[in-house]
């Protein structure tokens, strides 16, 4: 979740900032607070969001022009043209506001103002809407309504057709939106502060201080009142339900909510009662929040990480990455405890104690079927950072491709190919192609190797296929702090409600005790 907000101060600001999951974005915009209707603000806002998604795009360059022209269109020769024309159209009590594809944020803004600040009733239609019967409208209430047009070139015949259709003693104002698309919609925006404050000078209202009734502010300050919270058996059964197919009959029904209620109870049963002789983690999105993957574990998971360790309980570290993870640990983890710490370097694919600093084999190119895909990804381009390593292929988009889309498009050049020994898996930031020697199960049994049991609690956030924990959390003790499997005695996320990645690990960690070298997991009640 992202907070994008201009007030720096505030209680969104507070909760944002205090949970690890959230990303919190304060923009400085240059200008005064806002009336009691909001301007800056929202064009502030329109723009940096507009700026975001052209960047994403590979268009930032084209927001350079964008701004010369909202830069002329503050001129008067606009905003003087918007005032006349919305003039025309004052003094009626209803007015219907037309728009097109490029002008629908004015057209919403308008709706907006001139309601909330007592103006005049509006109608928004657009022009296909208008045609197929909103026209209705003023056939019947024709004398006490106006029509006020938002025009762009994208559809500037048709509006000129529609108006010059309109009965003649109909007010009707065309107001003329300049550019395309994304600078076409800021623009309205602009036009629609001119147009609500000509509108409300003519009637005698301030849009800027319209005034507020007794009764407004008592609605305005009514508590929200609190949601009513999920224990966590609930959340527990409702992640693993969301990924399971609804059946169709109400006895069906009752019948898989009984199933995946007893699943609960036999696999946080399970979990209690067994002895652990190690932990085995995911890395990125678990022990690191993805945003925060470039920096050491927090300070809490870190304590945790210690105090089991501590205790002669072996951990093991499997991690998409090569040495960065390695290395960020040694920063955070005594010199002592390292040799309780096996890291599995890509995947699994180079298992190495904490300590051992040597190169890595994989880092060596590979021949065979990871060069042969990473050779025709690149020939394919479509803007893709590739980076190929002896076991695996790491590939992340560095244009607007979704990750939905970035992972079809690997799986399908995997297929076309013939490449049936690689496995294509998901990870909270990139795709990663595997060959036969990189695998995560690889980390669990080298823990195991050393435990005083085979029996290793594994933790990851990827647990559903094609997730690049799906393989390690397909065990009676995989937990989840993200995402499930449809398996109900395997890889549940029993964390309470609004814990998720690292919050969520931290309180599998404080769910862990250990006694001389084994590890019992305190199962919570509700």
């Amino acid at each position: 979740m992202n907070v994008v907000t201009v007030r720096s101060r505030s209680a969104l600001s507070r909760v944002a900032s205090a949970d690890p999951v959230v990303r919190f974005h304060h923009l400085g915009i240059p200008s005064k607070k806002d009336g009691f209707l909001a301007t800056n603000s929202l064009l502030a806002f329109c723009a940096v969001t507009t700026r975001a998604y052209l960047q994403l795009e590979g268009r930032e360059e084209e927001w350079h022009a964008i701004s010369k022209l909202l830069e002329e269109n503050l001129g008067e020769t606009y905003r003087g043209g918007w005032r006349e024309a919305a003039l025309s159209a004052a003094g009626r009590e209803h007015l219907v506001v037309l728009h097109d594809a490029n002008t629908s944020l004015g057209a919403f803004d308008l709706e907006s103002k001139l309601i909330e600040a007592g103006i005049v009733g509006v109608q928004l239609a657009d022009y296909r809407h208008f045609a197929h019967g909103r026209h209705h409208w003023l056939a019947k209430n024709g004398s006490n309504s106006g029509v006020l047009a938002l025009v762009s070139d994208s559809d500037r015949s048709l509006a000129r057709r529609t108006t010059r259709l309109l009965p003649t003693d109909l007010p009707t104002a065309v107001i003329d939106i300049p550019g395309e698309r994304e600078a076409a919609q800021l623009t309205s925006i602009l036009a629609a502060f001119h147009i609500t404050e000509a509108l409300g000078f003519a009637r005698g209202i301030d849009p800027g201080q319209p005034g507020v009734p007794d009764f407004g502010r008592k609605l305005y300050g009514l508590p929200l009142g609190k949601p009513q919270a999920r224990s966590r058996s609930q959340m527990s059964i409702a992640r693993k339900e969301q990924q399971r197919p609804t059946p169709k009959s109400s006895d069906l029904r009752q019948s898989s909510a009984e199933a995946l209620a007893a699943a609960y109870r036999a696999f946080e049963m399970n979990l209690a009662n067994t002895a652990l002789g190690g932990i085995v983690f995911d890395y990125d999105g678990t022990i690191v929040d993805t945003p925060d993957r470039f920096q050491p574990p927090r300070d809490d998971v870190t304590a945790e990480l210690i105090r089991i360790l501590s205790g002669g309980l072996p951990l093991g570290i499997a991690t998409g990455r090569g040495r960065s993870a390695g290395s960020d640990l040694r920063q955070v983890i005594p010199e002592d405890l390292w040799s309780l710490v096996t890291v599995g370097y890509y995947n699994g694919a180079e298992i190495r104690e904490l300590g051992d600093t040597q190169p890595l084999a994989g880092v060596e190119q590979p021949a065979g079927p990871l060069a042969l895909l990473h050779d025709q990804l690149r020939g394919d381009g479509g803007g893709l950072k590739l980076t190929l390593r002896r076991h695996q292929l790491t590939v992340q988009a560095e244009g607007g491709l979704s990750e939905d889309r970035l992972w079809e498009s690997v799986q399908a050049v995997v297929a076309e190919q013939g490449l049936t020994s690689l496995r294509v898996v998901r990870s909270s930031h990139s795709i990663d192609v595997l060959d036969s020697d990189a695998s995560k199960l690889n980390v669990v049994a080298a823990v195991a190797s050393h435990a005083k049991t085979n029996d290793i609690l594994r933790i990851g956030d990827r647990g559903c296929w094609p997730g690049n924990d799906h393989e390690m959390l397909a065990s009676p003790l995989g937990l989840s702090v993200e995402q499930v499997s449809p398996d109900l005695a395997r890889c549940w996320n029993i964390a309470p409600e609004a814990l998720r990645g690292s919050r969520a690990t931290l309180y599998y960690l404080r769910s862990v005790e250990v006694q001389d070298g084994l590890g019992r997991f305190r199962v919570e009640g509700e």
